[in-house]
């Protein structure tokens, strides 16, 4: 049973391989999409880590929940866009290489960690404008205004190596463990979540929300201390005192030891789990859709 579902997954990546690779503009057309449709389902979620985070009083209005969305919105899809484009192009050009490398589980890994690295870039200064706008309330150009204006256009990179780090088992998360979690599922449980070939919605859908829920889960702890530091850090950003990672964590430790360093873990957690699902079938079906309208149009011709 178990040689049969393998040979059936080995089958059904081959004939999803054999479809001509997206470019890199069609992946990053998907992940800004993407992107974008995940943040405006899940921006309270993030609103709320962030008071919880810094020690900020919490409002449910709809106007507080949702602000710094904007910036959200127009930092998430170059950032997104990036990442899928990356991870697309890097796995594209290891199946033109042929043999076994491009469907291993650790180069999917590999390529969505290396993904991780390039979109930090982007996303590091955003996230500092929209955790000071949490706090200031000011407009996304008025706070990106002061910072640079006070201390330089490179303090909007401020915690950048620890928003890397955070971003490498993120995207290791969404792009790759999300997915392989659900296809192993297929694999190990075929009565239950049924074959890749032969499961049916639901059994799909319920394969793809445990696999996410074991890649946000994964996500969320090995990353909450670093994404704790590194909110707290981008908080301070129009401070003039300096601030310093070391120093943050032996004060958040001194409060209360390890739980501190786990603050906002669930309003975090739920958004991450909800994150890969959503973006894991999002760029699923956008890409069989992109791939649709592809053959579409070949056969047009």
């Amino acid at each position: 049973m178990a040689n049969d579902a393998s040979a059936s997954a080995t089958t059904h990546q081959l004939s999803i391989s054999a479809r001509t690779p997206l470019t890199g503009l069609q992946h990053a057309a998907i992940g800004s999409a993407s992107g974008i449709f995940e943040v405006c389902c899940q921006q309270p979620l993030l609103y709320i880590k962030n008071c919880i985070q810094q020690n900020q009083p919490i409002s449910l209005r709809p106007s507080v929940l949702y602000r710094g969305v904007g910036v959200m919105c127009v930092s998430i899809a170059p950032v997104s866009g990036v990442q899928f484009a990356v991870n697309g192009m890097l796995s594209s050009y290891l199946q033109q290489l042929g043999g076994d490398v491009a469907s291993s589980d650790t180069s999917r890994i590999a390529t969505a960690s290396f993904a991780g690295i390039c979109s930090s870039l982007l996303s590091s200064p955003a996230e500092l404008v929209m955790t000071l706008q949490q706090r200031t309330g000011h407009s996304m150009v008025r706070t990106t205004q002061d910072v640079v204006r006070a201390f330089g256009v490179t303090r909007l990179y401020k915690a950048l190596p620890l928003t890397m780090a955070r971003e490498i088992v993120w995207c290791a998360s969404f792009l790759a463990l999300g997915p392989v979690f659900g296809q192993k599922l297929h694999v190990h449980f075929p009565t239950t979540f049924g074959s890749l070939q032969d499961a049916s919605l639901s059994q799909r859908t319920a394969a793809s929300l445990a696999g996410s829920v074991a890649a946000g889960l994964v996500a969320v702890f090995a990353t909450q201390p670093v994404d704790t530091v590194k909110t707290i850090l981008q908080g301070k950003a129009l401070e003039s005192t300096p601030s310093y990672a070391l120093t943050e964590v032996k004060s958040l430790w001194s409060q209360g030891g390890l739980p501190h360093l786990y603050k906002g873990t669930v309003p975090r957690g739920l958004r991450l789990i909800g994150a890969v699902f959503i973006l894991s079938e999002t760029k699923k079906v956008l890409e069989d859709q992109m791939h649709r309208f592809r053959e579409s149009n070949v056969a047009l011709l």
